[in-house]
């Protein structure tokens, strides 16, 4: 059998689908049962899509290894400590004991996992691997939020009061609650789209209408000032809900969080990154990506186009990796003074995988692929160690232990351990080992 390499498969795969007539690709659902109405909402049509997570399987090997530590990592997890700090703010009783670290029930960060990336990974486990038990998992943590959504009698679900929104909108010091909420609504769009769990798509519509409500009354001088402070990919997730339900109060609302200040020198292609959190950053050019592909607006083209260029070429690692104790501390181009003991964040490093795909997916060059494997192996394949125990790795040097939630990353990988993924059809198939959600 005469064998081919990506590289050239991917080059003839181009050629092959130049001249197609393409259409604009649908919202991709995992789960057409649930969803078998689907309406296209992408204007942009798409050049190349992985395969669906239902028809790739993965052999014996590290991605299947590590794909199972993740699997039984979830399994793990008792649903009420998971739902332990999100009773308490719904004023329901919970004896359960408290998660610690960043689920600490005094950590302003928490629910981010516990609602968020461990409702992704279930999805996505099940998805790819047809774990029931993980659905069941996700399923029963659905209900139990929805549960506490419904006490708030607003739309309001999170694991902290709503006193913290309260204080981002005065400008008094806190935490970051939109990139926790992102984290929320994103894990239930995940349990509709990949699990079919018609409640989850329920709960992230009620939550996208209180934002709308929060958000309003805010001029546009007062919303970025509110977006000074992280907020994880909040225009992504509510740019994927217009996709799903063709209600453009979402799409309105995504664009609420463009910030201008970061926005305006990438479109501008000025690098103006030095000083930047890393992290904080590349979800707000994934939503900018995402609505590209729902609006056709160019602009958000050159700011995604731009910024990966300028990040892949000028501020990457030879790993792939980018971050400096999680800043861009340096000017383009200038590597030999961050070198430290936690470079490469790897929440930074997944982030930039998912904006890869929106551009390859556009346009599918054997660069991005090329960039796409190398921090694929130097870094994701490095995040779940099968043996002697599973353990995940943060950045170069620092590790958490299941259920310690020591770092923000520990999230990110579980949430995205190997296994295929899937986006909008279109002509040119391709594999992906690396799932989402959301750091």
């Amino acid at each position: 059998m005469k064998t081919i390499s990506r590289r050239k498969f991917v080059a003839s795969a181009v050629a092959l689908g130049a001249g197609a007539v393409l259409r604009p690709p649908a919202f991709a659902f995992e789960n057409q049962a649930s969803v078998s109405n689907a309406v296209s909402r992408e204007v942009v049509a798409a050049q190349a899509v992985s395969f669906s997570l239902r028809n790739v399987k993965l052999q014996p090997g590290p991605f299947s290894a590590a794909a199972e530590v993740n699997r039984k990592y979830l399994k793990t997890l008792p649903p009420d400590r998971l739902l332990h700090t999100f009773r308490l703010t719904a004023a329901l009783p919970s004896s359960a004991e408290p998660l610690g670290e960043w689920e600490k029930p005094d950590c302003e960060l928490r629910g981010h996992f516990v609602g968020g990336h461990y409702l992704s990974a279930c999805a996505l486990a099940f998805a790819s691997s047809g774990d029931e038990e993980l659905k069941r998992n996700g399923d029963l943590m659905v209900a139990e939020l929805a549960k506490c959504q419904a006490v708030q009698k607003n739309g309001y679900l999170s694991a902290f009061p709503q006193e913290q929104f309260d204080r981002l909108r005065d400008g008094v010091n806190v935490w970051a609650p939109f990139y926790t909420m992102h984290k929320i609504m994103a894990g239930h769009l995940d349990m509709y789209t990949r699990a079919g769990n018609e409640q989850a798509l329920d709960t992230v519509q009620k939550m996208a209408r209180w934002v709308r409500n929060w958000s309003d009354p805010l001029s546009q001088q007062q919303m970025q000032r509110v977006l000074q402070v992280e907020y994880g990919g909040m225009g992504e997730v509510l740019a994927d809900l217009y996709a799903v339900t063709g209600k453009r109060e979402y799409l309105e609302l995504a664009r609420r969080f463009d910030k201008k200040g970061f926005f305006d020198p990438l479109a501008a292609h000025r690098d103006e990154l030095k000083g930047l959190h890393v992290n904080t950053h590349i979800p707000q050019v994934i939503a900018a990506a995402r609505l590209y592909e729902l609006t056709g607006d160019k602009r958000y083209w050159n700011i995604a186009d731009y910024f990966w260029n300028e990040v892949t070429s000028e501020r990457a690692f030879c790993t792939g990796g980018t971050s400096n104790w999680e800043f861009w501390k340096s000017d383009p181009g200038v590597l030999s003074t961050e070198l430290s003991m936690d470079t490469a964040e790897d929440c930074c490093v997944y982030n930039m995988l998912k904006l890869t795909r929106h551009l390859f997916a556009w346009s599918p060059q054997p660069g991005y692929m090329d960039y796409y494997e190398r921090v694929l192996f130097n870094h994701r394949m490095e995040r779940l160690i099968p043996k002697p125990a599973p353990r995940f790795i943060i950045s170069r040097s620092a590790m958490a232990t299941p259920r310690s939630m020591r770092s923000l990353s520990t999230p990110s990988g579980v949430a995205a351990a190997p296994a295929p993924r899937s986006s909008p059809s279109s002509p040119i198939p391709f594999i992906s080992m690396t799932t989402i959600p959301y750091s």
